[in-house]
């Protein structure tokens, strides 16, 4: 049975090949040899469009096989016409493998009709296949982009084309092209003129994108690139160019920002290692210019939203360095003198570091001049310990007094005049007042004040209440008899004492004080008084001459008023009252000065009075009167004369009433009720005995 297979397969396989290729009998034979090794019927082939029909009865029937030929017996052309899908000329390629000589033929040769020859020395196969028509210009392009990857170029010598290693390229002259003829094969050389960006800028761009050996030579003086390759890679490269050869001032951001502290130069290095424009990422893509002449910063950035972080940056650098600057600054008083708040800066800036003071004009009392210089390295309120990143040159403090304008100037680095006004803003505040009243009466003493003021206020049948002021009693100038009592009703007080006896107002002054601030009330004269007797003793008969001085006399009361935080008032008083008497103890032709004094510091609560007392005076009147002419008469002329031998003695006593005077409002409800008590109306009874003049005195106290 196999046999009969063998022979049916034969004889197809014969007719087969009377209709078919060599092709198909070595099909066949590869077939035939697989079936006798296997024994077994052929699988379907896959190349066959049908299956012969399975013998029936056999499990392993011959398939059969089937192959379908292309109908052409003829190699297609290398090179064929045809048109673009533009609808001009153009050529189709179908080079599989060929050698270089061979496409060279085929396309410069039957196509370009062009003059060609190729080295012998280049070699390799090349495969050009296109499934449109492409024109001639693609045409060519293809071709050198394919002979590139072999090695060789195209150049032009003589008129003719050479096919040559890419090394031998530049052998000769290569063809300058224009910009607008850059068709046709071959190495050609085209002058690219820049209108921005600088030949060595570009050449940095283009080599890493380009050909090796596509940039010849740069002149930065014309600011032309010339550049060398194909038709296809100068067309690559003027594309590259025309997009980075644009207005790069256009694109880049710029900003001039000037400076009012620091330098141009030390910012611009700052904000340099901010943006890390040296090796860091920023590197070129943000600059920082200094300008000295106009002490400013230029940006110049590629990314605008830079600009805005920069400028914040050269705000906060700007700022930092302008509390090391020396500045003048202007303080303009308010409340205080400028001489005196000056003084008080002094005291406190040259307690921390030595001071040099300039200025020889008196302040104040017991105050230094106002002008002065401090070397300070460490912030007014104490910041000891803490590093100081300036210098300590820049840390000098000078403070000068305006008196004219009540200003303070100050020249200092920003940082320290910020310590120095928040002192300034504590010290130059709105100082609180004390209205002060006064008066100063000298009493009588009679038979129920004998033993004096203090003994009757004590021990008499007296219904005023006093407190003792035993521990700030006065110093008086008599020791032993001065004291101190607070009283909250004066009025009471003078009236009781004027019902027994006679009360002569010496002075009800009242006068306004600033806190710690000295008050001062002169009612009286100034009398000459010889001071010193001086005469020469080389001539006799030499005149005596005389060195005279005023003193004041009168009514003297100064007062200090300090107030506490708890609304007490401290006083320091010293009232005088003086008399001129004429002498009698010396043979001087000059006055004596009879003084009642009082010095003391009294403690004493918001709008209550406090009285001084004890200093006595002890007069000795002797008076003699007659009748005219009989008084004269001898024998009983005693008879018509009066003789009186009185002794009177009086004590003065000082009544202080401070009142706080905290604002504005308070100072006008104080100058009003003073107002109403200018009418002179008084609730003070009349004295017993007392004259005219007494009372006129008394309807003067002001309470």
């Amino acid at each position: 049975m196999r046999y009969i297979f063998l022979f049916i397969l034969s004889v197809a396989a014969g007719v087969a090949g009377c209709q078919s290729t060599d092709a198909l009998d070595d099909v066949f034979t590869d077939k035939l040899t697989e079936l006798d090794a296997s024994g077994r019927p052929l699988p379907v082939s896959r190349a066959s469009s049908h299956a012969y029909a399975q013998s029936r009865g056999d499990t392993a029937a011959f398939q059969g096989v089937s192959q379908r030929g292309t109908g052409s017996f003829v190699a297609p052309a290398a090179v064929s016409p045809g048109k673009t899908a533009k609808g001009g000329d153009g050529y189709s390629l179908n080079l599989v493998d060929a050698s270089i000589s061979i496409a060279a033929k085929s396309v410069l040769g039957d196509v370009l009709g062009l003059n060609y020859t190729v080295d012998p020395r280049v070699s390799g196969k090349v495969t050009l296949q296109t499934t449109t028509p492409v024109s001639k210009e693609a045409l060519i392009d293809i071709f050198e982009s394919a002979i590139s990857m072999n090695g060789a170029v195209i150049t032009k010598r003589n008129g003719s084309y050479q096919i040559v290693p890419a090394s031998e390229a530049f052998a000769s002259t290569p063809e300058l092209a224009s910009s607008s003829g850059l068709g046709g094969p071959g190495i050609k050389i085209q002058a690219v003129e820049l209108n921005y960006v600088s030949a060595s800028e570009m050449k940095n761009i283009l080599t890493p994108i380009s050909r090796q050996g596509s940039i010849v030579r740069t002149d930065d003086t014309r600011n032309i690139l010339t550049i060398a390759g194909t038709s296809d890679d100068l067309s690559s490269m003027r594309s590259a160019i025309s997009v980075f050869d644009v207005d790069w001032m256009k694109g880049q951001s710029v900003a001039l920002h000037p400076l009012k502290a620091s330098q141009a130069t030390s910012v611009s290095k700052e904000l340099a290692a901010i943006f890390s424009t040296q090796d860091g990422p920023g590197a070129n893509v943000i600059r920082f210019v200094p300008n000295e002449r106009l002490n400013a910063v230029l940006i110049i950035t590629s990314r605008p939203q830079y600009l805005d972080r920069a400028a914040a940056w050269i705000r906060q650098l700007d700022r930092l360095a302008s509390t090391n600057e020396e500045r003048l600054f202007v303080y303009n008083i308010q409340n205080r003198p400028a001489k005196e708040l000056a003084q008080v800066l002094q005291s406190v800036l040259s307690g921390r570091n030595a001071t040099r003071s300039s200025g020889n004009e008196p302040v104040a009392p017991d105050l230094q001049p106002a002008s002065f210089v401090s070397d300070v390295s460490e912030s007014v309120d104490g910041d000891a310990g803490k590093s100081d990143p300036f210098d300590k040159k820049n840390a000098k403090t000078s403070i000068v007094a305006d008196v004219e304008n009540n200003a303070l100037l100050i020249s200092t680095s920003a940082r320290e005049y910020e310590h120095v006004e928040r002192l300034l803003r504590q010290l130059d505040v709105l100082p609180t007042q004390v209205m002060i009243e006064a008066v100063i009466a000298e009493v009588t003493l009679n038979d129920e004040l004998k033993f004096g003021l203090r003994w009757f206020f004590e021990n008499g049948n007296f219904s005023v209440g006093f407190s003792d002021l035993a521990s700030g009693g006065a110093g008086a100038s008599f020791p032993g008899l001065g004291w101190s009592y607070a009283t909250n009703d004066l009025r009471v007080t003078l009236n009781a004492l004027s019902s027994i006896t006679n009360v002569n107002v010496v002075s009800a002054p009242t006068l306004m004080a600033l806190n710690n601030q000295k008050a001062v009330l002169q009612i009286g004269d100034q009398v000459p008084i010889v001071s010193r007797q001086s005469q020469s003793t080389d001539n006799n008969g030499s005149p005596v001459i005389n060195s005279v001085e005023m003193k004041d006399t009168g009514v003297i009361l100064t007062v200090v008023p300090r107030i506490n935080t708890s609304g007490k008032v401290m006083l320091d008083i010293q009232q005088e009252v003086s008399d001129v008497v004429r002498t009698t103890s010396s043979g001087i032709d000059s006055p004596t000065i009879q003084q009642r004094k009082v010095s003391t510091r009294v403690v004493v609560s918001d709008n209550e009075s406090v009285a001084l007392g004890g200093l006595i005076q002890q007069r000795n009147d002797l008076v003699r009167t007659q009748v005219p002419i009989l008084g004269d008469i001898p024998l009983i002329g005693n008879a018509f004369k009066n003789k009186t031998d009185q002794i009177r003695k009086t004590e003065l006593i000082i009544f202080i009433k401070p009142r706080i005077v905290r604002d504005v409002r308070e100072a006008r409800d104080v100058t009003e009720e003073f107002r109403r008590q200018l009418d002179f109306s008084s609730d003070i009874k009349k004295r017993r005995g007392g004259s005219n003049k007494t009372e006129q005195d008394a309807k003067r106290l002001v309470y």
